[in-house]
């Protein structure tokens, strides 16, 4: 099982090694994201992964994101924030991955208390440059329901969490913990944290000034069960990508890296086409939840090396 330094290197190997040499001269900023244990408790591995992927010793700013299975994403905005902004730099990178060897994902995937998907290990890397590229970021939404966040810890008065790193019957543990204290509050903030969803996807695209007829994709991230998705999609009146959900199954809930998986599918089955509006979604835990909406301006196929 591969570390996710050794997961995020494989994935930039999918990039031209010239792109990656002139980003490496002018990189703005480079953030990188995962779910939980990243390698290393003490520092970070933004770091290391932003020397291995450019090959230099010194770049932009390497930062971490720490919001769960959203980061991806965030991690996408604040990349597109940056360089609008005019940071030095003609280039952003973002790059994320979760290897889960320190749980058994089959025993987390059918927990009645977790109700979680089956994870698999993956990563990515994405480079932003300011004037151009295959897709432009047009519009971008986040928020975060607090209240969800408090089931997962195990202080209830929001002093030190308990400094060993959790297991599944940690997790476990923490929601039934918060539900006998609290009787009825998960089904309630399952249901606000959703609507938080809804409403980060109608704001995503209405800041653009489009009506959902105008947005050709709706694109969340693979969770189960389906009707979650099925769900978002209707309320916020988007259409779903035909032959994603299955496409996606075969690899389970890829944490932060979903989005690449799934632009990926649209990209090299000619689905998504020039001017059309695809509109990125993922939420942590429905903690907090991301959607990005680009317009694709190039057809290109994106390199992916992924396996069942």
């Amino acid at each position: 099982m591969l570390s996710v330094h050794e997961l995020v290197e494989r994935a930039a190997n999918g990039i031209d090694p010239a792109l990656l040499a002139a980003a490496g001269t002018s990189m703005a900023a480079s953030f990188h994201c995962g779910t939980l244990y990243q390698g290393e408790h003490f520092w970070p591995v933004q770091n290391s992964i932003q020397q291995a992927v450019l090959g230099r010793p010194s770049a932009g700013a390497a930062t971490e994101i720490r919001q769960f299975c959203s980061g991806g994403l965030f991690g996408l905005m604040l990349a597109d924030a940056l360089l609008e902004a005019g940071w030095g730099g003609d280039y952003a990178m973002v790059t994320g991955g979760d290897s889960f060897f320190y749980f058994d994902r089959h025993e987390y995937a059918t927990s009645p208390a977790t109700e979680g998907s089956l994870m698999g290990d993956s990563a990515f890397c994405a480079v932003l440059n300011r004037h151009h590229g295959f897709a432009r970021i047009v519009s971008a939404a986040a928020r975060s329901h607090n209240p969800s966040a408090d089931m997962m810890r195990t202080r209830t008065d929001h002093g030190k969490d308990d400094p060993a790193f959790p297991t599944l019957s940690n997790w476990i543990e923490r929601w039934d913990g918060y539900e006998r204290r609290r009787r009825g509050a998960v089904a309630d903030n399952a249901m606000a944290s959703f609507q938080s969803a809804v409403e980060t996807v109608l704001e995503c695209y209405t800041r653009a000034g489009l009506g959902p007829e105008e947005v050709d994709w709706f694109v969340p991230s693979f969770i189960e069960p389906s009707y979650v998705t099925d769900t978002l999609a209707k309320q916020t009146r988007l259409r779903q990508p035909p032959g994603l959900r299955p496409f996606a199954a075969k690899f389970g809930h890829l944490t932060v890296s979903d989005f690449g998986v799934n632009l990926s599918y649209l990209m090299n089955n000619d689905i998504a086409r020039v001017g059309d509006h695809v509109l990125l979604f993922a939420a942590g835990n429905f903690v907090n939840s991301a959607a990005v909406l680009v317009r694709i301006e190039q057809e290109v196929h994106l390199p992916i090396n992924i396996a069942a």
